[in-house]
């Protein structure tokens, strides 16, 4: 779980670090638990959240999660992903 964790992180944080924004955690859940159930990988999924559930305003708070440093919107995204469909952990 803990790898699953920070790959999932790291393929957050990457094209958020470039500017101001945040995820919408439940939308992103949602997109993401729908595109693993149609058979996405877990790349291309991540991919697809990300890309629905971001928004331009607001910024989370920054944090450090197994080293990874990351911010409190992309720990409660995956979490709720978690949660919401704990099949494709």
């Amino acid at each position: 779980m803990k790898n699953v964790f920070l790959g999932a992180v790291a393929l957050i944080a990457l094209p958020l670090s470039v500017q101001a924004g945040q995820l919408l955690p439940n939308l992103y859940a949602k997109v993401y638990c729908e595109s693993r159930a149609m058979g996405m990988s877990e790349d291309a999924s991540v991919r697809q959240a990300v890309s629905e559930s971001y928004i331009n305003s607001g910024s989370g708070l920054d944090v450090t999660v197994h080293g990874v440093e990351t911010t409190t919107d992309v720990v409660a995204s995956m979490r709720e992903a978690a949660n919401r469909c704990p099949q494709y952990k």
